[in-house]
């Protein structure tokens, strides 16, 4: 390829007469001019590189000027523009003219640098600015699938059309003319777009907007959908919701009639759950509440349901309830999980409840997609990479409801782009308590504080019967706690540490701390204990013959395999290769070992490595084990869920799960009793952003004013600076990205070299704001290497500002730690001998006391690539050293039922005697007899005490309701009568709240009459007739119920 070749292309395709065949040859040749660039500057071309990402890359920008984003950005547009003629779009007259401009331009620009000439060629241009900028909106457009038509004032079925006029505005002309209208299939307008300029706030379009949309409503009998935007910020009026709502994308025609359609949608009203689905009156209270949030034109809800009550459940019962013909408020599903396994479990469960719907897994291995189905199931991961792409697979408004697993504050942190590009109902699901979700997370929602949609907690399902409560063996492991201590262990135990301590001489002094257990030294003897202790005292099924199904949180892959090697040493009877086995994700098949850990009886040991920490449902579990530590209180908390699933029959007929155990052999319950919040966490930048950030510093302490009048500084200041900015041009060159496009604003104003003109502290927090989470991770380098090019620079901002290296003393002790170590263990490779002198410096003390900024500058260069030689094997030695398991001084309470307490007598008489014919009645609420009443009087007057000691214990009279108050009442009774008053008659979340709580107190109060419900707290408050209204029978009902059973005449 020469540059003679590629101006004989350029001639052919200024002779192109096709608007589209232009702009593909215009890509093409722009491709070969890379290509060329590459090769004159004796670089290969990477395989299977794209287009997108050689124009940002170094060879590239080196070429052309870091700083030249104007030329970036004309190479982008042709880039775009050729890609969209390759698929097949439409390409007007405008499009192809402006990227054949740009080519010219840049085939100019080429053939000047291989003259020489010091000057750049001057670009001519037909278009003006707001024409320009007219441009990339039309690209938004398009992108939607929409034609954008070249003439003004024309209207076209499925086209923009570009200057509408419409008369009656209220000016002179009583005329004006739409920037763009969007036409539906009937020739009928379905929006109006309003485009200000970016300097304008987009609100100054607003009435603008409006007095269009009136126009046309006198014209065509209704009012069009409403966009109004400045090229950064778009937003919707579409006479629905009153929010004008923020959109990152134009909707496409299917979009917007759906929108102009569901403006007549009624209310919801057919709320009754289908009973396969979701048979729990809680679920459907959860569903009710989510409903009637929607008929309140609110677009999102969060629930916050404990695990194991059925979440999963209850979204698939919502997306029945919202799609029946009769509601029409829903048509097409996105459900997202941060986990592969999450998303393929939730789509299974789905597939079993709705199964006339069709359903895609995207982000499944292999396998055909379908894109048109109703159901679509992905990882927030998969997803981002399909809203970034450049040919966007889903539009705007392709999904009616998004519903989120887990939903908390890093989902929305790393993945937020998804919910601001898809214009729908988003509907959030997570397990955390509701005082410990975020603040953040409740106003995404748009939700008070600690006020979700609807909640239900692990202690209220607990105390319901749905799910089953724990009690914690809170254990001591003296190394782990206290780690080893090199005095104590014998000359053969010494032996084992001679690898790991190497070159070093351990003492008398030294002590190896708990805290590398298990990440660098792999201890037998802990794992065996702890499995002893399991095997011991866990829960056991089949009559005490095996253990029962267990999960126990390994650190690592490592520690995983020692457990699972001790196990099989340790116990060869009674036992198969399937008893215990490790689950993590570098095992072939690993979700196939998930599925066989649910249903093969004979998998009883699960040790797992993060993949069944969260949403694996395996109800027969009944012992877990932490044998590692953990401070994120959200997993903590979905970590416990994995035990809490009733199961019935698992020790024999009628023999149901009544409890779990947690072994605790890292203080993590402990950890969440000091820090009931948990590790707080922190915004993970990489190392590219982290280098950003770093040279940003740099550059402030550069922009002092003897640093600007130093020439040679000036000129490391510049140097900086057009690295900075260079990261910043590579920015907008991925403007089709949604976190780009939102941050465009920003990303416009820094990508102007004039803006860098000393900047200020406050656009320094802008940047960092607004602009570092933006730079993508490719690094310039190794990791080693960045990290080492950010000690330098840090040494470098501290030397000028304060003229010594105070401020990175740290930073000055990892480089000296570096040179020794490359000067003691890498001595002979070349590079290394090459550098010794310098290395052997920068070791030294003396040369960091009155070291010069610039001298560093120039020493960071000399060695960073050396750094790639400090790469080291962490340490992974396994050892076999006494350990003793005890336990921990401070024990924890585990969860139990919440009844009151009257006498310690009367409770233990009712646990041990629950098979007494009167109370069974009592608890099944079964009608008493006179004889009944006889024989509590025996029990409680005669036998427990007097009937004084009765009198000052409670002031309840009748002795049936004292007994139920301190036994409560058969949970499946009360399931299966509340269940058949919701499933019977169609009762408003109110109404069942108002019901639940008649429960509660007789819970606690043993009876109930008709006057507590008129004339006592809580029911004041609620107000039964204002609940029920000519309904008040229902209430009678239940009041009936629970009262007449142990009122004996």
């Amino acid at each position: 390829m020469t540059l003679s070749d590629l101006k004989r292309q350029l001639a052919v395709v200024r002779a192109e007469e096709n608007y589209s065949l232009c702009a593909k040859e215009c890509r093409k040749l722009l491709l070969d001019a890379i290509t060329y660039i590459y090769e004159k500057n004796g670089e290969i071309v990477p395989k299977s590189a794209k287009l997108l990402d050689m124009i940002d890359g170094r060879v590239i920008l080196h070429y052309i000027g870091e700083e030249d984003d104007e030329l970036l950005q004309s190479l982008h547009f042709i880039r775009i523009i050729g890609a969209n003629a390759e698929h097949g779009e439409d390409v007007r007259k405008k499009d192809a003219k402006l990227a054949l401009e740009n080519i010219v331009y840049f085939i100019d620009y080429i053939e000047s640098e291989e003259r020489g000439e010091p000057q750049r060629p001057a670009k001519t241009s037909s278009f003006t600015e707001a024409e320009t900028r007219h441009l990339y909106i039309d690209l938004y457009l398009r992108e939607a699938g929409w034609k954008v038509l070249e003439e003004e004032n024309v209207a076209l079925p499925t086209t923009a059309g570009v200057e509408i006029r419409v008369e009656g505005m209220p000016n002179n002309s009583q005329e004006g003319f739409c920037d763009y209208v969007l036409y539906g299939r009937d020739g009928n307008p379905l929006a109006i777009v309003e485009a200000k300029k970016t300097s304008v706030d987009a609100d100054k379009g607003k009435a603008q907007v409006k007095l269009y949309a009136d126009c046309m409503e006198r014209k065509y009998g209704y009012r069009p959908i409403q966009y109004y935007t400045n090229g950064y910020q778009t937003r919707i009026i579409d006479e629905i919701y009153a929010d004008n709502r923020k959109l990152m994308a134009f909707h496409t025609i299917q979009d917007l009639e759906l929108l102009i359609k569901r403006r007549s949608r009624p209310q919801i009203t057919d709320m009754q759950v289908d009973p396969q689905i979701t048979d729990r009156a809680y679920q459907q209270m959860a569903i009710t509440k989510v409903c009637e949030r929607l008929n309140s034109k609110r677009r999102r809800a969060l629930l916050v349901m404990a695990t194991g009550t059925g979440k999963t459940r209850v979204a698939a019962s919502l997306v029945d309830v919202l799609s029946r013909e009769k509601n029409g408020w829903v048509k097409n599903v996105l459900f997202l999980a941060d986990r592969i396994t999450l998303v393929h479990q939730a789509k299974q469960a789905f597939e079993k409840f709705l199964p006339n719907m069709t359903i895609c897994e995207l982000s499944a291995k292999g396998g055909e997609r379908d894109y048109d189905a109703r159901l679509m199931f992905c990882t927030y991961q998969t997803m981002i990479e399909y809203i970034d792409a450049e040919d966007k697979r889903f539009s705007t408004g392709r999904f009616d409801l998004i519903i989120t697993d887990e939903s908390h504050r890093s989902i929305f942190n790393r993945y937020g782009a998804i919910f601001k590009y898809f214009d729908s109902f988003l509907v959030g699901l997570t397990a955390t308590p509701k005082r410990e979700v975020g603040p953040n997370t409740y106003r995404i929602f748009d939700c008070e504080q600690d006020e979700p949609t609807y909640a239900y907690s692990m202690e209220e399902a607990i105390h319901d019967a749905y799910l089953v409560g724990y009690e914690v063996y809170n254990k001591s492991s003296s190394i782990l706690k206290e780690g080893i201590k090199y005095k104590d262990l014998t000359d053969e135990q010494k032996e084992q540490f001679d690898e790991y301590f190497d070159d070093e001489d351990p003492d008398d002094e030294t002590v190896i701390s708990g805290g590398k257990i298990f990440k660098e030294l792999y201890n037998e003897d802990t794992c065996k204990k702890v499995l002893q202790d399991l095997m011991t005292t866990g829960i056991r099924t089949d009559d005490g013959e095996f253990i029962g199904k267990t999960i126990i949180f390994a650190y690592n892959h490592r520690h995983a395999q020692m457990i699972v090697d001790c196990f099989k040493e340790l116990y060869t009877e009674n036992v198969t290769d399937d008893t215990c086995q490790l689950v993590d994700y570098s095992v072939n098949y690993a979700q196939d070992l998930v599925e066989k850990f649910k249903a093969n009886p004979e998998f009883r040991i699960a040790v797992s490595v993060d993949m069944l920490d969260t949403g694996v449902d395996v109800p027969e579990v009944v012992n877990l084990v932490f044998f590692k530590p953990v401070r994120s209180r959200i997993k903590f908390i979905q970590m416990i869920g994995r035990g809490t699933r009733t199961c019935e029959d698992l020790f024999g007929p009628g023999r149901n799960k009544q409890k779990f155990l947690i072994y605790d052999y890292c203080g993590v319950f402990e950890y969440f009793d000091e820090h009931p919040d948990g590790s707080p966490g922190s915004e993970v930048y990489s190392l590219s952003q982290r280098l950003f950030d770093t040279k940003l510093d740099l550059l402030i302490v550069l922009q002092r004013i003897d640093y600007q009048l130093d020439p040679v500084y000036r000129a490391y200041y510049d140097e900086v600076k057009n690295d900075l900015i260079s990261e910043v041009v590579k920015i907008k060159g991925h403007s089709k990205r949604i976190q780009v496009r939102e941050q465009m604003s920003y990303v416009d104003k820094y990508v102007d070299i004039n803006t860098w003109v000393s900047l200020s502290q406050t656009e320094v927090k802008e940047i960092k704001k607004h602009i570092t989470p933006l730079i993508d991770g490719g690094l310039k380098g190794t990791p080693e290497t960045v990290s080492f090019d950010i000690c330098m620079y840090r040494i470098q901002k501290s030397i000028l500002n304060i003229h010594s290296v105070a401020e990175a003393a740290s930073d000055v002790k990892r480089v000296r730690m570096i040179c020794k170590f490359l000067i003691n263990k890498r001595s002979s490779v070349s590079q290394v001998i090459n550098k010794a002198e310098l290395l052997m410096k920068l070791m030294g003390e003396p040369y960091w006391d009155d070291a010069k900024a610039l001298e560093v500058e120039e020493n960071r260069k000399q060695i960073r690539d050396l750094m790639p030689l400090t790469r080291v094997e962490n340490k992974k030695i396994p050892i076999d050293i006494p350990d003793l398991i005890t336990d921990s001084d401070k024990q924890i309470e585990g969860t139990s039922y919440d009844i009151r307490t009257y006498t310690e007598k009367v409770i233990d008489y009712l646990a041990e005697n629950s098979d007494n014919p009167v109370i069974t009645k009592i608890y099944n609420l079964e009608p008493l007899t006179n004889d009944d009443m006889e024989q509590l009087e025996k029990i409680l007057w005669n036998e427990l005490g007097t009937e004084e000691d009765y009198q000052k214990a409670t002031h309840i009279q009748n002795l049936a309701a004292f007994v139920r108050s301190l036994k409560g009442i058969n949970q499946t009774v009360v399931n299966q009568k509340f269940g058949e008053y919701i499933s019977g008659t169609q009762f408003n979340s109110r109404q069942q709240e108002f019901i639940k709580l008649i429960i509660e107190y007789v819970r606690q109060n043993g009876d109930i009459e008709l006057a507590v419900i008129v004339n006592a707290e809580p029911f004041i408050s609620f107000g039964v007739t204002e609940t029920f209204g000519e309904r008040i029978d229902i209430v009678k009902r239940v009041v009936s119920t629970l009262h007449d059973c142990i009122a004996v005449a």
